[in-house]
């Protein structure tokens, strides 16, 4: 009697084994290796990060800031350091080398949770060296690129700062008003009334 050719063949493990072990080994290569491959990425990327932390964690200097930048490059600890750096720098009236680290940071760190605040401290630092455009182009970036960030009222105000200085008057006030009513209630509302009051003199 002819087999029916409808009819399920039964192969027994070892079978399956002997017809398709090739196959069978091939793929759990490609998935052992894969899943070294990712273990040892992620070992790396902790211990990346954990060494970049601990050595954040002891810097103090500007030699102690630049360290961490050098050794563990794109972490966030990195980030912190050179925003910390930035300021450092500031602080020792070294406005250039601040300006060019904290241009350095925002441009290379745009997800760190402090990128906003980088675009204020950059903007500081020009207004110290009276580059007033350079420091209202630095929080125009803030307010542009976070505009829900805390930072945003800060880099306002500085904004309206800043045309004052210009002698920009209208400006200044139209973006006070803009503070007074987005903020209400706030500091930053308050503030800017205060300014804008004494403006109006």
């Amino acid at each position: 009697m002819t087999p029916d050719p409808a009819e399920t063949v039964h192969l027994t493990p070892l079978e399956v084994w002997y017809m398709y072990k090739t196959k069978i080994l091939t793929y759990a290569g490609i998935i052992t290796a894969a899943l070294v491959l990712y273990a040892a990425y992620q070992l790396y990327d902790y211990l990346r990060t954990t060494g970049a932390q601990t050595l954040y964690a002891k810097a103090e200097s500007v030699a102690d800031f630049e360290a961490v930048l050098k050794q563990y490059p794109g972490t966030t600890a990195a980030g912190d350091a050179a925003l910390r750096l930035g300021e450092k720098l500031r602080a020792e009236k070294k406005y250039d080398e601040s300006a060019a680290v904290l241009r350095n940071f925002v441009e290379k760190y745009p997800a760190h949770p402090l990128a906003a605040g980088g675009w204020i401290s950059l903007g500081a630092t020009y207004e110290i060296q009276g580059k007033l455009n350079e420091a209202l182009a630095a929080n125009a970036s803030a307010l542009s690129k976070y505009p829900d960030a805390y930072t945003a009222p800060i880099a306002m105000m500085s904004q309206a700062r800043l045309y004052k200085l210009q002698g920009k008057k209208e400006e200044a006030a139209r973006t006070y008003q803009d503070v007074a009513s987005r903020y209400q209630g706030t500091f930053y509302a308050r503030e800017a009334m205060q300014e804008l009051h004494f403006l109006k003199k």
